[in-house]
């Protein structure tokens, strides 16, 4: 069996439980909402595929590991540039396994671990996503330590 390997994004908007406690429902419906079609809209441009919201957090699936890095680049300025709530994204890059449209497996459960261990404002990868990517200066990637992450090994993290 031949295994493809994709790159997942995950990217959530920080504080937004206390903010739809500030604000109301209404209102942070309508800042998820608007966060989740602007990237989107990113997610296109870069030739990314959105595959699914969950509330304040778009999941991404690319076949190029630069690209998501770029997406991931792109969401975090476009949170500054549009008065959103600060943004974290987490990247992994490996193996899954898709059904029905949505997509299984560790390097799924890793790029979501390695988003909720990003900071406001950061972009945290693994290992794996700073091997795969060619574009993106490995100088630029600055190792952020080890991190554990909920019911994973722990991963050496790289950020800019």
């Amino acid at each position: 069996m031949v295994f493809r390997f994709h790159t997942f994004l995950f990217a959530d908007l920080v504080g937004f439980t206390s903010f739809t406690v500030r604000h109301g429902d209404e209102r942070a419906a309508d800042l998820a909402v608007c966060f989740q079609e602007r990237v989107c809209a990113l997610a296109a441009t870069h030739g990314c595929h959105v595959v699914k919201t969950i509330g304040d957090a778009v999941m991404v699936r690319s076949d190029n590991g630069d690209a998501a890095i770029e997406l991931g680049q792109a969401i975090l300025a476009l949170a500054a540039e549009v008065a959103l709530p600060r943004v974290r994204v987490g990247l992994d890059t490996g193996p899954a396994a898709e059904r029905n449209g949505d997509w299984f497996g560790s390097t799924v459960n890793t790029a979501s671990r390695v988003s909720a261990a990003a900071s406001a404002g950061e972009l945290l990868m693994t290992e794996r996503t700073r091997e795969a990517c060619a574009g993106v200066s490995r100088a630029e990637l600055r190792e952020r330590g080890v991190h554990e992450l909920a019911g994973l090994p722990a991963h050496t993290l790289y950020g800019q």
